[in-house]
């Protein structure tokens, strides 16, 4: 398949699989198990969701790597799916804000480009570094911010974040008392989203898995923005930071002199 045959395969199947799951009533999105010491959950419409999506995509003939199928986290990432089929599960169960479904077609450790389907307000976004981003269908680009005290970070605490860790923690929170506003929307994906339409600046998160954040890094990088940390990818856990270009010189800088993301 052409790239963009497949990335029109990948935006029908985020989109059919988040209209499955907004279909979807309260009783069947329940918490089914618990990981990570209770930090993580997981629900019968994670898997479901799985399903749906990797069945949406098997017609091109390319491998899949799941968050919800552990026995491909060990596949190489030379031309793979990359997909979170609902990232922001307990957003999802407990109404909270946004959660979103999520595919990347990923080529040797990198997103090239990325769909995604946001369940509250019932949006598609796709694109990828050499394809413009668009949010239904309409193109979208990161702001032009271009100091941190007037930027907006959007960050996490994922379920690996350590944080008692021989002082890590500290250098973390300096990072983000450098930007104006910092937001935490509990969803990796949707967070990037907000970065690629302009509404956020930054994205910065440590302990986060490759399948929360890459469709979403492809899509922010087709609106502008520059991918910081890191320079290639693997499944995780690691650090992410990803900025507007207006920004990104200064988070750059930023990074380098904070012992945030020495080891993550």
């Amino acid at each position: 398949m052409s790239l963009d045959a497949l990335l029109r395969t990948a935006e029908s199947a985020v989109t059919q699989t988040g209209e499955f799951l907004r279909s979807l009533a309260a009783h069947e999105r329940g918490v089914a198990s618990t990981e990570v010491d209770g930090r993580e959950v997981k629900l019968h419409a994670d898997r479901r969701a799985h399903e749906r999506l990797s069945e949406l995509l098997a017609g091109s003939g390319v491998p899949v790597v799941s968050e919800e199928e552990k026995t491909s986290h060990g596949d190489r990432l030379d031309e793979v799916w990359v997909i979170d089929p609902l990232d922001g599960s307990y957003n999802f169960t407990r109404d909270l804000g946004h959660s979103v479904v999520s595919c990347a077609y990923v080529v040797s450790g990198s997103p090239v480009f990325g769909a995604l389907y946001d369940l509250v307000d019932a949006s598609t976004y796709a694109g990828g570094r050499d394809r413009p981003s668009r949010r239904n269908g309409r193109t979208i680009s990161c702001s032009s911010v271009a100091r941190l005290d007037a930027a907006v970070l959007c960050t996490g605490f994922p379920a690996r974040f350590a944080f008692r860790e021989d002082g890590l923690v500290d250098p973390y929170f300096e990072f983000m008392a450098r930007f104006a506003k910092v937001r935490m929307v509990g969803s990796a994906a949707h967070s990037l989203c907000l970065l690629a339409r302009g509404a956020a600046d930054c994205y910065a998160e440590r302990s986060i898995m490759f399948w929360d954040v890459a469709a979403g890094i492809a899509v922010a990088q087709g609106a502008g923005a520059n991918v910081i940390v890191p320079e290639r990818h693997d499944i995780g856990p690691h650090s992410v930071v990803v900025a507007a270009q207006s920004l990104a010189e200064r988070v750059t800088h930023t990074v380098a002199e904070s012992r945030a993301f020495a080891r993550h």
